[in-house]
């Protein structure tokens, strides 16, 4: 069976940068399932697994508008160092959640800090990266009433 809209899709797959070639995934990579054309994974990737197969294996590049969007500077902001006072481990380089503006939870990586303030990004660490993928197609079948219904695929 191919891929096509409202297919239960379950795959594996492993990423690297433009440059570095992805490693191909093995049986030790966490299987992902999907329902296909409901937006569940990044653009682009959905779009190359399209009239896929089970068993199919393949490699493809995708821009930054394909998979997590561009970098927006925007997403760069500083916080009172206050906001983390019982995080004794904040460091450059972690990742932290946070409530974004809306008050729903998000993921920002500690870019700085002093005694004063903490500088979040909020981008995803992908965004602005041109992503190589190696993907294994393991199983594909029609979604069923309920995982439509639920949006998810049973596992």
């Amino acid at each position: 069976m191919k891929i096509t809209r409202d297919s239960a899709v379950h795959f594996r797959y492993t990423l690297a940068p433009l440059g570095e070639p992805p490693a191909a995934p093995g049986s030790d990579e966490p299987l992902l399932s999907y329902l296909h054309g409901h937006r569940q994974i990044i653009p682009g990737l959905e779009q190359a697994l399209e009239g896929r197969e089970a068993g199919e294996c393949f490699e493809v590049e995708l821009t930054p508008a394909q998979a997590y969007g561009e970098r927006d500077e925007s997403k760069v902001e500083k916080v009172e160092r206050e906001a983390f006072a019982g995080m004794k481990e904040l460091r450059a380089g972690l990742l932290v959640q946070i409530n974004d503006e809306s008050g729903k939870p998000a993921l920002a990586r500690v870019i700085s800090l002093d005694n004063r303030e903490v500088e979040l990004d909020l981008n995803h660490p992908y965004a602005g990266m041109t992503l190589a993928f190696s993907v294994e197609v393991v199983a594909v079948r029609e979604a069923t009433a309920q995982e439509l219904a639920e949006g998810r695929v049973a596992e």
